[in-house]
């Protein structure tokens, strides 16, 4: 028999970014003040996906306007902007990076509230990795004693 894996792009993707962030939220992170501003360099390009993916497919929002958004957000330079800008035409889920980072925050942020003082992000990412890599709004119903409606 095959084996079936299913995993979630958002999952995944937001796995990484978020330990990014986790890691310059953390003691040894905040020595480190280089890494928390190539961290949050990072963290505009993606964010600015998740914007351009959301407005050019709902909105129709043209590449030359992403590109721009690119330029004026990102900081980024007009050649790599407009490539930003032209792989979301064809992939509208780059913006599961940061879809999938702000749903494991809260998720975290549920799940300490829920723990109080028993809470410890070590637990947290036991159980949350335990599990493989589901859509997290799935986890967050099997990780929460009241899930609530909002996954971000």
């Amino acid at each position: 028999m095959a084996n079936r894996v299913a995993t979630s792009y958002a999952f995944t993707e937001g796995w990484a970014h978020y330990t990014e962030q986790m890691m310059v939220e953390t003691e040894w992170g905040a020595s480190r003040p280089h890494l928390r501003l190539t961290q949050l360099l990072e963290a505009l390009v993606r964010n600015c996906r998740y914007m351009c993916s959301i407005w050019m497919h709902t909105q129709g929002m043209p590449v030359d306007d992403a590109t721009r958004f690119f330029m004026d957000n990102a900081f980024m330079g007009e050649h790599p902007a407009r490539m930003e800008a032209m792989r979301g035409t064809f992939d509208p889920g780059y913006l599961s990076y940061t879809l999938g980072k702000l749903m494991i925050l809260k998720l975290r942020e549920d799940f300490r509230r829920e723990q109080g003082a028993s809470y410890s992000l070590k637990g947290f990412h036991d159980r949350l990795l335990s599990y493989g890599a589901p859509p997290v709004s799935l986890l967050r119903q099997v990780k929460l004693r009241e899930p609530g409606e909002s996954v971000i």
